[in-house]
């Protein structure tokens, strides 16, 4: 890092996709089923400004509200600002698996305990993909039945996210097994995490889909389907994933520019714009949990920002 970074009176607000709220391409690495052609080359991913970019969200985030410095577009619509979210919101969630799986793979299962730092920045990757969730998930109940529900049916009746590729890196860690470490007193902030993004992911799906069946129940008995390369390229197909060789700095950069759209989406519209339907049977510590997250949804992503600058920094992107 280089000092304080001295940002303009006014700063440019929106740099992302062609238009306020528009999308952006992600390009990711080969990950699970997914596989990319022989001899394809990456697509150019717009430029990042690093230091700049973690400057701005410091002023976006939680703590300093300092939100008057940008020039806030809204969307011009609704579903645009919650496909947005539903898009955006999972391809930041994707680098945060890539990110995260870079650490897990050099801690197996097996072995010992990560050091302080990679257990911190666990930790922050997993309250990261609880963000995320709140963030993708953040539409009130009846336009996601006719917006995205609809959407994700097109592509495919039992459209799942156990298809999702980058899911593969992490899934131990998240579903709290198979990590011998995990279990020691060093860990516990990484539990706590896990524990968090279990209560939120349970939060959101009971508050979007309340009568609790996903396309996947209900297509199960007519057509059940296993991930597969097919289901690979579905899936990165509706996120507008797209998979070529590429180094994890770049998918570092590609998290800054999807993570400074998403801090000023949330300057400009908050979490909840048309207000935030009730879960069913929530209970009160999973309540709470959740309540937590919300609050500090800023201070995560610029955490996630920084850390994702130093992979960007070290691999010279």
């Amino acid at each position: 890092m280089t000092g304080v970074m001295l940002l303009d009176d006014r700063v440019q607000a929106w740099d992302f996709g062609d238009f306020p709220y528009g999308l952006e391409p992600l390009t990711m690495p080969l990950a699970g089923k997914a596989r990319a052609l022989a001899g394809v080359v990456a697509p150019e991913v717009p430029p990042c400004d690093v230091d700049h970019v973690c400057a701005e969200l410091r002023l976006l985030d939680g703590g300093t509200r300092d939100a008057g410095r940008f020039d806030l577009a809204s969307p011009a619509t609704y579903e645009q600002l919650f496909w947005f979210r539903w898009i955006t919101g999972h391809q930041v969630t994707f680098a945060l698996w890539r990110l995260m799986g870079a650490l897990l793979a050099e801690h197996p299962t097996d072995g010992a305990p990560p050091g302080p730092d990679v257990l911190e920045r666990l930790e922050t990757y997993v309250h990261g993909y609880g963000a995320m969730l709140l963030y993708s998930g953040s539409c009130p109940r009846d336009l996601y039945s006719t917006l995205i529900r609809p959407a994700m049916f097109r592509q495919h009746r039992g459209f799942s996210g156990t298809w999702a590729p980058d899911f593969h890196q992490v899934r131990s860690l998240l579903r709290g097994r198979s990590r011998g470490w995990l279990r020691e007193r060093s860990a516990a902030g990484v539990r706590a995490a896990v524990e968090a993004h279990c209560a939120i992911h349970e939060e959101v799906a009971a508050r979007l889909v309340p009568e609790g069946r996903s396309l996947l129940q209900e297509s199960i008995g007519e057509a059940p389907v296993r991930p597969s390369q097919r289901t690979a390229v579905l899936y990165d197909n509706f996120f507008m994933t797209l998979r070529a060789p590429i180094s994890d700095g770049t998918v570092a950069v590609q998290l800054l520019r999807r993570l400074r759209a998403v801090a000023l989406d949330l300057a400009a519209n908050g979490l909840y714009p048309l207000g935030r339907d009730a879960a069913v049977d929530e209970t009160p510590a999973a309540a709470a949990m959740v309540a937590h997250g919300e609050r500090r949804l800023g201070r995560v992503v610029t955490a996630i920002a920084s850390y994702a600058a130093e992979v960007a920094w070290r691999q010279g992107t």
